[in-house]
């Protein structure tokens, strides 16, 4: 008897909550999806489609700037909520949504939540990705987009080229050698290394720790394809561990490990880093510094090869900078091309590879563009919407690099405009993501001409979200001529 009315509870204390979150919840006068004022659910819904981000972009359009995705959740699309949200105190990440993106059992920089461990870890990695140490490493990042493209143009005769999992290699290969002073080889090889499977298999781990958090430490005892996900992430952070250690062995002197091995300490914890807290910096690392930089150079080449008037103008100024077609071009010289600039930062801005909204809980009582935001309110943008914001960037579905120029609106552009985050907790591989970016960019259009397969479409390249976005189809397929 005492079962069933147990059982019979749980609806009533369904109903119950759905009506606190629709009458009497502090958040009710803000419009939203039905489903999002009750559960999480609407959310989760998007994260299992790989859509969250386009729902979130469509409540926008339908109710507003300012959209309940959550029972206690608000998304802001107004461009001056992003520096109000993220460069302020009075926020701090979210639990749930940065405890899934732990990789196994151990913070690392993206997921620490305390503001001041961050700045601690930050401070003992920063050195790795400074523009010092970019410089240093450019040599061999041109010797790997040259194997690539060397690659790409012995194949190009063969039909189509899927660029896509090439560019994942190539950002792979990089990030990697960057970091242990080892080339993985996928691009000399055309073969992929196993941690791209890893990597592959993590992804959807952190989509299910934010329904089920206890997966975190249970999720490699479940049976399954789920727990077999867990089961590869766990593999990855054992060859990591192995990796850390033959490091130490070797006496590994990379910029981005030096001070790590050397027992230089984490400022906030008082003391050197393990081997295990080390390896998920280095497995963070590996995620970061290959998917975004391939995504973005992705659509680069979709949004360009289908525009010859972009490809021609952007010809143009790369002929004159660099006469030599046969040469990687320089990242300083790169940095100083206006029209290759505006190539790119539209691409970021239009497909943006940090696609997903990054939630912030308030810890006092604020204003968010002109918004009162309550202690305890979850609240956040994203680029899908921030850089779409039609004030800020007119016509923002068109692909125009020209609006990089103009004069009119270029404060609010550069507000909106965030593809590696702002504040104290942006992109610590900002430095290189754009030199590769850039030399990538100019090397390829100075060396190649590209038409896109007709069998890809919109749908094919719509962008997927996981966190990060990607190609829904997961392929790009062009026909390369080469120019030299």
């Amino acid at each position: 008897m005492l079962a069933l009315v147990t059982l019979l509870s749980i609806p009533v204390c369904l109903v119950a909550v759905a009506c606190y979150n629709i009458f009497l919840h502090p958040l009710r006068r803000f419009p939203g999806p039905p489903l999002a004022k009750v559960s999480k659910l609407w959310s989760r819904i998007g994260n299992r489609s790989g859509r969250k981000s386009e729902r979130i972009h469509q409540a926008h359009l339908q109710y507003g700037p300012v959209v309940r995705i959550g029972p206690n959740e608000l998304s802001f699309a107004d461009p001056a909520a992003v520096r109000a949200i993220y460069t302020s105190d009075a926020f701090v990440k979210e639990e749930t949504f940065y405890r899934a993106k732990t990789i196994f059992h151990e913070d690392h920089l993206f997921s620490t939540r305390d503001a001041r461990a961050h700045r601690q870890r930050r401070k003992l990695f920063a050195r790795g990705y400074s523009q010092a140490a970019m410089l240093e490493f450019e040599p061999n990042i041109s010797n790997k987009i040259d194997a690539l493209l060397k690659q790409w143009q012995a194949r190009s005769a063969d039909g189509p080229i899927d660029v896509y999992p090439w560019l994942n290699w190539l950002a792979f290969d990089v990030v990697y050698h960057l970091m242990f002073d080892v080339d993985p080889g996928q691009v000399a090889s055309g073969q992929s290394h196993e941690v791209m499977a890893y990597i592959a298999a993590w992804k959807p781990t952190y989509i299910y720790k934010e329904f089920f958090p206890q997966l975190d430490h249970w999720g490699v005892y479940v049976p399954g394809y789920v727990g077999n996900y867990f089961r590869r992430v766990r593999e990855w952070k054992n060859y990591s561990v192995s990796l850390i250690k033959r490091s130490r062995e070797k006496g590994t002197k990379t910029p981005f490990l030096r001070a790590a091995l050397n027992g230089e300490e984490d400022g906030f914890l008082g003391r050197p880093l393990t081997n295990s807290e080390l390896a998920e910096e280095c497995m963070a690392g590996m995620f970061a510094g290959s998917g975004t930089t391939a995504t973005s150079f992705t659509f680069l080449l979709w949004a360009c090869l289908r525009r010859p008037d972009i490809v021609a103008r952007l010809k143009a100024e790369l002929r004159e900078a660099f006469p030599d077609p046969s040469i990687i071009p320089d990242y300083r010289t790169c940095s100083s091309l206006p029209y290759l600039q505006a190539v790119i930062s539209e691409t970021l801005r239009r497909y943006p590879a940090a696609i997903a909204l990054l939630p912030r809980t308030a810890v006092r009582d604020t204003v968010v563009a002109g918004v009162t935001v309550r202690k305890g309110t979850t609240v956040g943008t994203q680029n899908y919407t921030t850089h779409f914001n039609e004030e800020a960037f007119p016509n923002p579905q068109e692909f125009r690099p020209e609006r990089w120029f103009e004069k009119e609106g270029e404060a609010l552009r550069k507000e909106a405009w965030t593809p590696y985050s702002s504040g104290s907790r942006k992109c610590i591989g900002i430095n290189l993501a754009q030199m590769e970016l850039n030399k990538l960019v100019a090397a390829f259009f100075r060396r190649f001409e590209g038409t896109i397969d007709d069998s890809i479409d919109e749908d094919a390249m719509r962008m997927y979200d996981t966190f990060t976005a990607s190609p829904a189809g997961g392929k790009l397929l062009v026909h390369l001529n080469e120019l030299l």
